[in-house]
């Protein structure tokens, strides 16, 4: 699998607007089968009888992502190279198996989908539908045709990541300004080259909240007595190393906290394997969490501010009231002019003074800008929202690609779905208690493979 579906920190090839691992997988391709090989990355099966001529052949080596995670090198190198538990036909067979079980089968499980409002755009835009429209034919569709479940917004998840950060965001404030920049950790391109690249000196500042996905997941997964298989639609491929994550792997259940992350075109090529028909005038809406309701009871499906969650907008809103007592209206937020559209900043200012300086960083040419200000003590940022793609996670690497799709009409579709205006102060009570937030950690380099090793 070439990597040129992944975010430009994970590809190989240079481009302009990214940094890109020149080195290939530090993991051999091929390797001899052997007795019980275990070194850390790759684990492989043999018999322990006499091996045959055939059986000492080379053969080729699976990595799975969180092989990938664990290494300092890229996350692949080459096309034999297959990702098969993150794979749209897996879930699809996984699907069609699950339903020729018994209703009363102990192995028959509940089946999730959350949809991002990315993801819901994109296909919007390409079924010329309404962003509301869409995502009530897609909910009846997966529900009475391929008989899913349960279908979630994944913004409802959104609106716990934004609270926790703000939260966050003023404590650290308030504690001398104590790491600061807070740099957000919804983007696990970001995340894996921060890890990689910059470790321990960069991790410090990255906020520990996890990512809407996520917190999705521990939600869904939160009932033990449920056997269920979750699957993610977003607008990334990134997100498929995130949900390989380690640190969401549940022991005891033996279960990551989502099953399988799938990519908006993989779910277009669903969809129009299955025969999804956008005229149908079957209309079912999302399912709410019981424990995720807004005070209306409505559906939620963005958060203004950006495409990306709106974490800037929020927190800044948010602090300029804590902090400063200053109300800010529902005007969107202004910021300085510049011809690079995908670094901008605004400004809080009391009686003269600049309290508050937020930026959003989309792209790797600004994330590095960001970083080496850091590096030389000269970040004078409070806040920086910061993705791997350029135009953020609305222009992600997983979107809908063609003629018909372009970036601009999905941006406007994002920018009239439904949203609160302020996400409201949602709290669980202890037995229904979820944690919100996670640890990043840096990746050992590999020193025998670091010369050649190009970010």
């Amino acid at each position: 699998m070439l990597t040129k579906n992944f975010s430009g920190a994970l590809q190989l090839t240079d481009l302009d607007d990214f940094i890109g691992p020149s080195q290939q997988c530090i993991i051999p391709m091929q390797t001899k089968l052997a007795d019980n090989i275990d070194d850390g990355l790759i684990k492989l099966r043999s018999k322990k009888s006499n091996k045959t001529d055939e059986e000492s052949q080379p053969r080729v080596a699976k990595i799975t992502l969180n092989d990938c995670l664990a290494c300092s090198g890229c996350i692949t190198s080459a096309e034999s190279i297959l990702i098969d538990q993150q794979d749209y036909h897996e879930a699809q067979r996984s699907l069609q198996h699950n339903q020729t079980l018994d209703q009363n089968d102990p192995n028959r499980k509940v089946t999730v989908i959350s949809i991002s409002p990315q993801s819901l755009s994109s296909v919007a835009v390409k079924y010329k539908l309404d962003g509301l429209t869409c995502a009530r034919r897609i909910t009846s569709f997966l529900k009475l045709k391929l008989k899913i479940d349960h279908v979630y917004d994944i913004s409802y998840a959104r609106n716990f990541a934004l609270i926790e950060m703000k939260n966050e965001f003023i404590k650290r404030f308030r504690n001398n300004r104590e790491n600061l920049p807070l740099l957000t950790s919804e983007c696990p391109g970001w995340i894996c080259y921060a890890e990689k690249t910059q470790g321990e000196y960069i991790i410090p500042y990255i906020s520990r909240v996890k990512s809407p996905q996520q917190i999705l997941g521990s939600f869904i997964k939160r009932n033990k007595n449920e056997n269920i298989y979750h699957i993610s639609i977003q607008p990334c491929f990134d997100k498929k190393l995130e949900a390989s994550r380690q640190d969401f792997y549940d022991e005891q259940r033996q279960q990551y906290d989502v099953d399988c992350v799938i990519a908006t075109a993989e779910f277009d090529k669903w969809l129009t394997e299955e025969q999804f028909d956008p005229q149908s005038n079957s209309d079912l809406d999302y399912d709410e969490p019981y424990c995720m309701k807004d005070e209306y009871g409505q559906m939620i499906l963005t958060h203004r501010g950006s495409g990306s969650g709106g974490y800037l907008d929020y927190i800044f809103r948010c602090a300029a009231k804590e902090l400063f007592n200053i109300d800010m209206d529902s005007a969107p937020l202004e910021f300085k002019a510049t011809k690079n559209q995908d670094f901008r900043e605004t400004l809080l200012t009391v009686d003269g003074q600049i309290q508050l300086r937020f930026a959003y960083a989309y792209g790797f040419r600004n994330i590095q800008n960001i970083v080496q200000k850091l590096k030389r003590n000269k970040c004078e940022y409070d806040f920086v929202e910061i993705m791997a793609c350029p135009s953020g996670c609305i222009n992600g690497g997983g979107q809908i690609r063609n003629s018909d799709t372009n970036l601009d009409d999905v941006r406007r579709t994002y920018e009239t779905l439904p949203y609160l205006s302020q996400p409201l102060d949602l709290r669980l009570d202890d037995k229904n208690h979820i944690p919100l937030f996670t640890e990043y950690r840096p990746i050992e380099k590999n020193l025998l493979n670091t010369f050649n090793l190009k970010w």
